[in-house]
């Protein structure tokens, strides 16, 4: 399942079962942020991104390695075979780890050999730790680690509930799986449409989890507290150029925009501070895809 927040609340669907082959490997493919750089230091780490497209921990990791260009390899994980973590079985400092089989997974390459490391909040310490990037003022500051925490504990917990409130739109939000060229028709069948309906029941144990009603108004809440309080007026709630915070916010966001684009119209472009931020951006990362 999803890292940490979901995996309590879903540990027991029935999406833990293996049936995928190894995926192939994939060169990596080079993200270039429009101000921050134009290329990647020599020094920074490249990395296989083991993710579900929809997840938003997976999202808000990708806006980051985006924004500072490192390379990275996207492998999509089947929901419900997990079957591509059996090529990084071996991969890990203990058996919890090697274990591991929620998203995102990162493998990070280097001359040492391969590093594996499990969920959206370690990848990004590691990313941070182990690049030479000259990041701008207040990059991760103390502050935009709080709202970097935030964006994990109460705003991307809103966005799975939201697109999974109802069988129909839990398959909507499963139809990438269509497209995903590594999975064999079947796979992406199966996947669909008993991953659609296990992850729409599961929906209720989180919405319970965190006290949800109304799936849509907790998110429209959640997008207007970072509008009000994580902005404040400010262009970025880094200052003049995005923070670690930004990027979390924005790639949870995306996600939602690139999986429920009708919700996103309505809480997200809805509120006007929140518009022109979201806009500024996208123009400042782009796309979370290769």
């Amino acid at each position: 399942m999803y890292q940490r927040v979901y995996s309590s609340g879903v540990r027991n669907a029935k999406l833990l079962k293996t049936f995928q082959r190894p995926a192939p490997h994939i060169s990596p493919v080079v993200h270039l942020a429009s101000s921050f750089s134009t290329s990647a230091p020599a020094t920074s780490p490249s990395l296989t991104l083991y993710q579900y497209k929809i997840c938003p921990f997976c999202c808000k990791t990708k806006s980051l390695l985006t924004y500072l260009s490192v390379p990275f390899s996207p492998v999509e994980v089947n929901p419900l075979s997990k079957k591509e973590f059996k090529g990084i079985e071996n991969v890990g400092e203990t058996e919890e780890d090697k274990n591991y089989k929620k998203v995102p997974v990162a493998v990070f390459h280097g001359s040492d050999g391969d590093t594996r490391v499990n969920g959206s909040e370690d990848i990004v310490e590691r990313v941070l730790a182990s690049s030479d990037l000259k990041l701008p003022k207040n990059f991760n500051s103390e502050d935009a680690k709080k709202w970097l925490t935030w964006c994990d504990s109460t705003l991307a917990v809103r966005i799975y509930p939201l697109l999974t409130d109802g069988f129909g739109s839990s398959l909507k939000a499963f139809s990438y799986l269509d497209s995903v060229e590594t999975f064999t028709p079947i796979e992406r069948t199966t996947a669909k449409y008993v991953g659609s309906l296990a992850m729409w029941a599961a929906g209720g144990k989180i919405k319970k989890k965190y006290g949800i009603v109304d799936c849509e108004e907790s998110l429209k809440e959640a997008v207007a507290e970072w509008g009000e309080e994580g902005l404040n007026a400010k262009a970025f709630n880094g200052g003049d150029s995005p923070n670690v915070a930004d990027l979390g916010v924005y790639g949870v966001l995306r996600g939602l925009e690139d999986t429920g684009g009708a919700w996103f119209d309505g809480i997200v472009m809805g509120n006007e501070g929140v518009k022109g931020w979201y806009g500024r951006m996208k123009e400042e990362v782009g796309s979370l895809e290769p």
